[in-house]
């Protein structure tokens, strides 16, 4: 749909027009509005990924009218770190206080985040749900408050009751169950009722008093993190003994164990998991149809978002995205959580589907140069015709989704984890992982990991150490070096 501006805010998209005009061949009559929709632990499992096993219609459908990104990687595989990077355009190093509780204003306060550059461009914006982590909000990027849903983690009658913090200091007082599956409606859960919100706004934002303003909304779902709760409708999409274990559930020959892997105490801190030692392959089995479960509710709320916004005058004229902040372990290595730099963790779904107007723009394609959740930030500002603050990098992808043969041969997506003194910096190139673990204080390299993904993408075996891929090595610690050179 094409908007009418208000003078002031014609002027203003205008001007800035004149500054960056984008590559991507849009209209420059057209303001584009923006949803961005963002899944919590979510592995690029999915049908439209390839995952036959996997319930995901909705997502399947999203990219079937966009583009799927086949190697797009978080920054940190933790929710804070992941989620204030790619909404305030800095890595995880350059985010300063930022922790679980603080958010990058912290140590940023003038710094204009995604959803604010934006808004001062004449956009309504708002945020719903899971946007940065549980407790965190950027009332500076929102024109109006941000949505938080009830808290209703637990919905079968036994366990509405349960707080949803885990205790992981005490085992004997492991009181909260990892999954369940009552028969409730959708709206019993977070996610539910934040999707009815975003359908609310999307009705208001094009039929209301505030139509004529392009809108960028940002959504957040719970789901599936942990504790894996979905409405039985959607464990019954699974059959258990038909849901596949991992397919490598070892720690990666010749790895450095003490950095490289981890012991997933959130996990074993729900009851009934053990406390030490492998999950065994029945339990596996069902915490993985619990975790299926939870993908397919998250897939059915972006259903009915997506539903919704056909129906309104924005279908044609809406810019999509879908995302989620890191994957997840689920069992692969022997871990269940994230928390690590291998594949499996760093290596997260990413689907944007253009607005439908742009009858040029390719459908269903995918693409698989690694890009970074980071670049999502230059990309919808070079969409919209917005220009870059100074702190973002400009690593746009929008031309790519124009033209994908406009795609490099060589493309690099970093990750960074710390663990036991070291922090481990790792770089993904088309066909490696390669990471470099750093003493905290010396800065000396204490261990290496180098996976080939041609041969290995399952990392089954750390072949740093083979004469024959030094080369390799050096002209990969030669992108960690410059990437963290400012450390």
């Amino acid at each position: 749909m094409r908007r009418r501006l208000s003078l002031p805010r014609f002027l203003r998209l205008v001007l800035t027009l004149s500054v960056s005009v984008p590559a991507t061949g849009f209209a420059e009559a057209t303001v584009p509005n923006v949803l961005f929709l963002i899944a919590d632990d979510l592995r690029p499992e999915l049908g439209c990924y390839g995952a036959a096993h996997v319930h995901s219609p909705n997502l399947d459908a999203l990219a079937f009218r966009g583009v799927r990104f086949d190697r797009a990687y978080c920054q940190k595989a933790v929710c804070w770190p992941s989620r204030n990077s790619f909404f305030s355009g800095l890595r995880p190093r350059d985010l300063g206080k930022a922790n679980a509780e603080a958010t990058f204003r912290v140590s940023h306060p003038d710094l204009v985040s995604l959803p604010q550059l934006f808004q001062a461009h004449g956009y309504r914006t708002r945020g719903f749900g899971k946007v940065l982590h549980d407790g965190q909000d950027d009332p500076e990027s929102w024109t109006e408050p941000l949505f938080t849903p009830a808290p209703k983690v637990y919905a079968a009658p036994e366990n509405i009751d349960k707080h949803p913090v885990i205790n992981r200091s005490s085992p004997e007082n492991r009181v909260n169950p990892l999954f369940e599956s009552p028969d409730v409606p959708d709206d019993a859960y977070e996610d539910g009722l934040t999707a009815r919100a975003v359908i609310e706004a999307i009705e208001e934002a094009t039929t209301g008093s505030s139509h004529d303003e392009p809108f960028f909304f940002m959504a957040g779902f719970h789901k599936p993190h942990t504790p894996f709760n979905a409405p039985r409708l959607y464990w019954n999409r699974y059959q258990r003994n038909l849901v596949p274990l991992a397919a490598f559930r070892e720690a990666p020959s010749g790895a450095p164990v003490e950095h490289a892997l981890w012991d997933w105490p959130y996990v074993r801190s729900f009851r009934d998991m053990p406390t030490d030692g492998p999950m065994p392959d029945d339990l596996a089995q069902e915490v993985r149809h619990a975790y299926f479960a939870c993908v397919s509710y998250v897939d059915a709320q972006v259903g009915r978002i997506l539903r919704a916004l056909n129906r309104s005058p924005a279908a044609e004229n809406t810019l999509v995205v879908f995302t989620s902040d890191h994957g997840y372990h689920l069992g692969d290595h022997g871990i269940w959580s994230k928390h690590t730099n291998f594949e499996i963790a760093t290596r997260v779904p990413l689907i944007v589907s253009l607005p439908l107007d742009q009858e040029t723009a390719p459908r269903g394609v995918s693409l698989g140069a690694p890009v970074e959740l980071l670049d999502l930030y230059p990309t919808l500002a070079e969409l919209a015709g917005l220009p870059l603050p100074d702190h973002v990098e400009p690593d746009s992808f929008s031309r790519w989704l124009t033209d994908p043969e406009a795609v490099p041969k060589e493309t690099h997506a970093f990750s960074e984890f710390t663990r036991k003194g070291a922090r481990g910096v790792s770089v993904r190139s088309p066909a490696f992982r390669y990471t470099e673990w750093r003493d905290l204080k010396t800065g000396e390299i204490v261990a290496r990991e180098l996976y080939d993904h041609r041969n290995d993408p399952l990392e089954t075996r750390n072949i740093a150490q083979a004469p024959e891929h030094q080369e390799t090595i050096e002209e990969l610690g030669h992108h960690l070096t410059v990437h963290f050179q400012k450390d």
